[in-house]
């Protein structure tokens, strides 16, 4: 294991934004013995009771960060998250731990080995504002789970949620883990330390400063972008089924999710039925948009900058009643040029472009001469055509016939590639991210002691016998 950065200086010499971060790296930096697994599982046990006993709080916290974000929306996709993680990580952490034997070749006969899973270290966390509390804790479960210690800064657009997160970690886990709140400022201090690992969720633009800054101290990266995830509608689809699971899915936060259905690829003679059913699933699934089910969008300027992008374009309104600031309500719109923000941006809220395909290698193009999604979702009733395509578009994950819902799996590894990722994480693949693989050998004599100089007649026949 590394040593972790050494200490930074003291808070009298460092700005006072800055020194809460710096007081974290002097508690939890330097070099310490990985810990054995039941003081793991202890501290995973500790981070979800204190999880469960805030769940209301996280809820009433997160709603005043968005103003207004619904209370089952937050209690399943943030609080029953990071509580499946933990349960998960406990369940599995003994098998993930166990030293796995390798078998050596002969002439190292009878020495034997293993390959152990170490801790990086000391590990930073940046959380994004979209999923405050689980975004933040699902990447500290994997780090505790690797035996790691972890500075977490979470977004400074979630205020409330931070505050609580930094509250909850260090009743929970204080000998571990610290919380350090704060702007851009903490966030860019904090790529910048030599840390032994550094994880970050956000957009990619973010990504690459956040990569930059690691790379000047060789520190290994965890990337969780975004971008544009398709949603490919066959000609055989369930327009109704299709457009219900489409729907929930970017509806869900109100389209604050990185894994939502960006944009919908369509057969060209069923745009306008897909318009209509869409339109029927967002009523069915949202008759009031202004009551308590449907979420704000959390971020004013959001609001604006997808109102604008939805001027000069044909776009239908998908709700009856469209909800006032600050939410809004669900659009359509339909062929938007290709050039246009909609189809070059993430967009982030609940305005889902539709793109008419003349056949599915065309849809398949399209897709694939783009930057690569996060998540693709193919519909259709005939599974292999779906597998089909599924196979021949790049993605960092996909579903058939239905949306998001891969995000909960814990034991599906959750990442991107290219623009929209770096590595992965949940269950096993969270606690390979936050570990290193080490190589253990317990030598014994040996035919491998026979080419150890002086040199002559038996290295040569040695070398022969190795590289005829």
């Amino acid at each position: 294991m590394t040593a972790g950065p050494s200490a930074p200086a003291r808070d009298g010499d460092v700005p006072a934004d800055l020194a809460p971060l710096h007081a974290a790296v002097r508690a939890l930096g330097g070099y310490r013995a990985a810990p054995p697994r039941a003081e793991r599982d202890a501290h995973l046990a500790a981070l979800g009771r204190a999880v469960r006993d805030a769940a209301e709080e996280i809820a009433r916290a997160i709603s005043a960060d968005f103003g207004h974000r619904a209370r089952p929306e937050t209690l399943l996709t943030e609080v029953a998250m990071v509580v499946q993680s933990v349960r998960h990580a406990r369940r599995h952490l003994r098998r993930w731990m166990r030293p796995r034997r390798v078998i050596l070749p002969p002439h190292l006969w009878p020495s034997t080995a293993s390959v152990e899973r170490e801790p990086l270290g000391l590990v930073g966390i940046h959380a994004p504002w979209n999923y405050p509390a689980q975004l933040a804790l699902v990447p500290l479960v994997a780090a505790l789970a690797g035996g790691n210690r972890a500075i977490l800064h979470p977004s400074e657009h979630a205020p409330r949620t931070a505050d609580l997160l930094a509250d909850l970690v260090t009743r929970a886990v204080p000998d571990r883990a610290r919380v350090v709140t704060g702007g851009p400022k903490v966030a860019a201090a904090l790529s910048s330390l030599p840390l032994d690992g550094l994880f970050f969720t956000g957009s990619t633009a973010t990504g690459r400063r956040v990569m930059a800054a690691a790379a000047a101290n060789l520190v290994p990266v965890t990337l969780e972008l975004g971008g544009k995830s398709p949603a490919l509608i066959l000609g055989d689809a369930d327009l109704e089924a299709a457009a219900g699971s489409v729907m929930a899915g970017k509806l869900l936060n109100a389209g604050q999710t990185c894994v939502a259905p960006d944009y919908l690829l369509v057969p060209r003679g069923r745009v306008e039925d897909v318009v209509a059913a869409l339109s029927r699933a967002a009523e069915a699934l949202y008759p009031d948009p202004a009551g308590p089910d449907y979420t704000a969008m959390a971020r004013p300027g959001d609001r604006a900058r997808l109102e604008a992008m939805l001027e000069g374009v044909d776009a239908r309104p998908l709700m009856k009643a469209m909800p006032p600031p600050p939410r809004m309500g669900g659009w359509a719109v339909v062929d938007p040029p290709a050039d246009h923000p909609l189809m070059r941006e993430e967009i982030f809220g609940p305005v889902l472009p539709i793109v008419p395909y003349d056949d599915p290698a065309a849809a398949e193009r399209f897709v694939n001469e783009r930057p690569t999604p996060l998540a693709l979702y193919v519909y259709g009733r005939d599974l292999r055509a779906a597998r089909q395509a599924v196979a021949a578009i790049r993605a960092g994950g996909a579903m058939i016939n239905e949306a998001v819902q891969h995000v909960g799996v814990q034991s599906l590894p959750f990442g991107g590639a290219g623009a929209s990722g770096m590595g992965a994480y949940h269950g096993d693949e969270g606690f390979r991210a936050m570990t290193r693989p080490r190589s253990v050998v317990t030598a014994r004599p040996s035919l491998s002691r026979l080419v150890r100089p002086p040199y002559g007649a038996r290295m040569e026949r040695i070398l022969r016998s190795l590289i005829r």
